[in-house]
């Protein structure tokens, strides 16, 4: 017997794991074959806050079924088997802990796999917001990395927020640590990116010719 949180989930899958409530909405009233009620996109909102532990309307008798994509009251929803799905880095670089020990030729980054980054990845399909490249590994298994703004770790002591975070494909990732991109404000894409960061990386990373 069909229920509003198989509805629910079937969508998802439909729209590849993750979306705005719109898009949910607009799945879920596709495959519903009943009559939908006056407060069908309330129940909606309700089943996906009930079911998720991101939610400080989860009821803990439920599966956590599903995960804020954005942080709660930003529209973007996806499950949270879709997470593990997502290619995780294939390699860690951690600062090293005698900082007389860098180069100047060496780039230096503490890299994160995070639920938040995970989520990101997901929400552009690992496609690089910067040139649109998604890297197909094989068997279409993409994979992409998710690059913090203001880096994190001395000297900049970024944050590890979303609105701090874009998701690259390597090739851009390696330009945007040598200074080698500058950012337009217009890169907002489908998450909120605080201009703060932006101006940070465009005055005090990228180099200019």
């Amino acid at each position: 017997m069909a229920t509003w949180k198989k509805d629910v989930v079937q969508a998802l899958m439909n729209i590849g794991g993750i979306g705005t409530l719109e898009k949910i909405y607009g799945e879920v009233n596709r495959i519903r074959t009943k009559t939908l009620p006056p407060s069908w996109k309330a129940i909606i909102r309700r089943t996906l806050e009930q079911s998720s532990s991101d939610s400080e309307a989860f009821v803990k008798t439920n599966d956590d079924i599903f995960f804020s994509g954005q942080g709660i009251g930003n529209g973007t929803w996806g499950l949270r088997e879709f997470i593990d799905h997502v290619p995780a880095p294939a390699f860690d670089i951690a600062e090293p802990a005698n900082e007389k020990e860098r180069k100047d030729v060496t780039i230096s980054r503490i890299i994160r796999d995070n639920k938040i980054a995970r989520s990101l990845k997901l929400l552009y399909k690992n496609k690089c917001q910067l040139c649109g490249h998604q890297l197909d590994l094989n068997n279409e298994n993409y994979y992409s990395e998710a690059h913090h703004i203001k880096p994190l770790g001395m000297p900049h002591n970024g944050p590890d927020i979303l609105e701090n975070l874009i998701i690259l494909c390597p090739n851009c990732h390696v330009k945007m640590d040598y200074g080698a991109i500058k950012l337009s404000f217009s890169i907002q894409g489908k998450h909120r990116i605080n201009n703060e960061y932006i101006t940070y990386h465009n005055s005090t990373i990228y180099k200019a010719n």
